[in-house]
């Protein structure tokens, strides 16, 4: 079923919702990232997992950022929202929790059909 032109309003605004959290998320792993403690032994779990974290943010905010007024535009942005709401936590906050939970009420039964 296509979306229409207010589904993809409200999808943007999520969307831009979403982009904010991650941007703000991302912020604070790079800083985390960057303050560690040197040197770093390959099997640091809590270094690995910061940075594995990281990767995946910025992989997200790139869908994120990337459908703008395509054809394809509120599929995809669907498909980053559900992504975003099976990755885990980045830190368990309230915001986050809202968020999750705005999302995943918004992505309702397409979030089946985008797994």
């Amino acid at each position: 079923m296509a979306a229409t032109d207010a589904d993809t309003e409200r999808l943007r605004s999520l969307a831009a919702e979403l982009r904010d959290f991650v941007l703000g998320a991302k912020r604070a792993l790079d800083e985390e990232v960057r303050s560690y403690p040197t040197p770093i032994p390959r099997c640091d779990a809590q270094f690995n997992h910061a940075y594995e974290q990281r990767a995946r943010l910025a992989a997200l905010l790139q869908r994120i950022d990337a459908p703008r007024d395509r054809p394809d535009e509120a599929a995809t942005l669907q498909r980053a929202m559900s992504e975003f709401v099976s990755l885990p936590s980045t830190g368990e906050t309230v915001e986050e929790r809202r968020l999750r939970a705005r999302i995943a009420d918004a992505l309702g039964p397409a979030r089946g059909a985008h797994r």
